[in-house]
């Protein structure tokens, strides 16, 4: 295993010694076989190969730099683009959600920070539950009651049922024995009154005749007995005889429900109770699950209104940007309207140094927002992965247009000064050196836009930092 590795690195010290001395060699021909031209031509080139310590015994003066260094001389890139306008712009959400919870109460845990990603369904606040909870278990116990008193009432309902029809039965037998009873009593009055004709006329003895009578006496005692007893069960009972359904069964449950309406309405309130009772329980549940917010869809949480402990009161807990999406407002004048249209591309470069530049597509351009200045409010919404930016945030819109123009490219390493006491350059006129002063702005991370104090045709000194 040492011998591979031994071997493997002397053969990748060998192909870079190689690579080491092909460069030494180029960089040494192109060094002094060079002229400005050449170099002026192939820049990129000279950056990589030109080394100044190749050059010896150089005498010459030059204005910066050490006596042994000769620098390098190089027009300005001129670079041809289109007419941009520029408009003070201001980040906004694209979309932005105001959450809140559908019941008050004390909040109880806030799961999710300013500026944190989420996704649909994620759990962003807690709302304190115990009440509810309590409520809930207070609701189930009187569930169970009801259910059992609910049970108790059928019981009872159907008992009565059965109890109607018991007596119903009684009240049939006690008819058949009262006509029975009365069929007897007026045969007993008949035969008496047969036996007191009979004694009248000297045909039986007064004995016989008093032995009749008693019996017809009792059979009418029996009579009215039975009638009495019949009596007292239909005043108990309900009973329309003059129902038309000559079906004796379908008589009896008309009978069963119009004497067992107490017991069947103390069921059907007991099983109503029951109902209302179980829908309590189910609001319960929803409620407690409702204490609980969740993102209704994916974004960025913009802002979060309230702290753990507060009463949410059905306030706004939560801000969220829906997909993380962000956009960028300005206003535009009547005469820059023909010029801004829907999904023309923008770039938006915020006020903060270092800050990378965002691009976009304009999405609506709407009505006047100013009656003075009749500013036109254009909404740009911006590309995905815009995560530097937050809302708030200020800076320039560039629109380009139609019209291209010109523009003079140096880097950055060639302009000296500063703002204060102005950025110069130094060009060459013919073997001299000179000091000239520049109007520029950065325009990206390496080169400077000149626009004022330069032509395409100087020379200016480059590589000197």
């Amino acid at each position: 295993m040492k011998k591979k590795f031994l071997s493997y690195l002397k053969s990748k010290s060998k192909a870079l010694g190689i690579i080491l001395l092909i460069y030494v060699t180029l960089s040494y021909l192109f060094t002094m076989f060079s002229n400005e031209s050449i170099r002026n031509r192939f820049r990129s080139l000279s950056y990589v190969l030109y080394q100044n310590f190749w050059i010896e015994n150089d005498q010459n003066v030059y204005a910066i730099g050490n006596q042994k260094e000769k620098p390098i001389f190089s027009k300005p890139i001129l670079k041809q683009v289109l007419v941009s306008m520029e408009f003070p712009a201001t980040v906004e959400a694209t979309k932005e959600l105001q959450l809140q919870s559908k019941q008050s109460g004390r909040i109880q845990k806030i799961h999710v920070t300013e500026g944190q990603s989420v996704k649909k369904g994620q759990l962003l606040v807690e709302l304190d539950d115990e009440l509810l909870r309590l409520e809930g278990e207070k609701l189930s116990i009187s569930l169970e009651v009801t259910k059992a008193n609910q049970v108790i009432s059928f019981q009872k309902w159907k008992q009565a049922e059965k109890l109607i029809e018991v007596k119903v039965r009684e009240i049939d037998k006690k008819t058949e024995m009262l006509e029975i009873a009365e069929s007897e009593w007026e045969m007993a009055k008949d035969i008496k009154e047969k036996k007191e004709i009979l004694w009248k006329q000297g045909y039986i003895s007064l004995s016989e005749l008093d032995k009749w009578k008693f019996d017809e006496e009792n059979k009418h005692a029996i009579y009215k007995n039975i009638k009495r007893d019949r009596d007292s069960l239909l005043s108990v009972l309900n009973l329309n005889f003059d129902l038309e359904e000559p079906n004796l069964p379908t008589k009896l449950k008309l009978w069963k429900e119009q004497n067992t309406i107490i017991e069947r309405t103390e069921y059907e309130l007991s099983l109503t109770n029951t109902k209302i009772l179980e829908n309590q329980i189910k609001f319960n549940k929803q409620m407690i699950s409702e204490s609980k917010l969740f993102a209704p869809k994916a974004g960025t949480i913009l802002k979060v209104h309230l702290k753990e402990g507060e009463i949410s009161n059905h306030l706004t807990l939560l801000s969220l940007i829906e997909n993380g999406d962000l956009s960028i407002l300005f206003q535009i004048g009547e005469s820059d309207l023909k010029l801004i249209q829907p999904g023309k591309r923008v770039e938006f470069k915020p006020s903060l140094d270092g800050m990378p530049v965002a691009f976009g597509k304009i999405d609506t351009v709407s009505g006047y927002l100013e009656s003075r200045t009749h500013g036109i409010g254009v909404k740009v919404k911006l590309f995905k992965n815009q995560h530097s930016l937050m809302t708030g945030m200020f800076g320039v819109a560039k629109v380009d247009t139609d019209t291209s123009k010109d523009l003079l490219l140096v880097p950055k390493d060639s302009v000296f000064g500063d703002g204060v006491s102005g950025f110069f350059l130094f060009l060459k006129k013919g073997e001299t050196i000179q000091k000239r002063f520049i109007q520029c702005k950065s325009y990206n991370e390496k080169d400077m836009e000149v626009m004022s104090g330069l032509n395409s045709e100087d020379l200016f000194q480059v590589n000197v930092k």
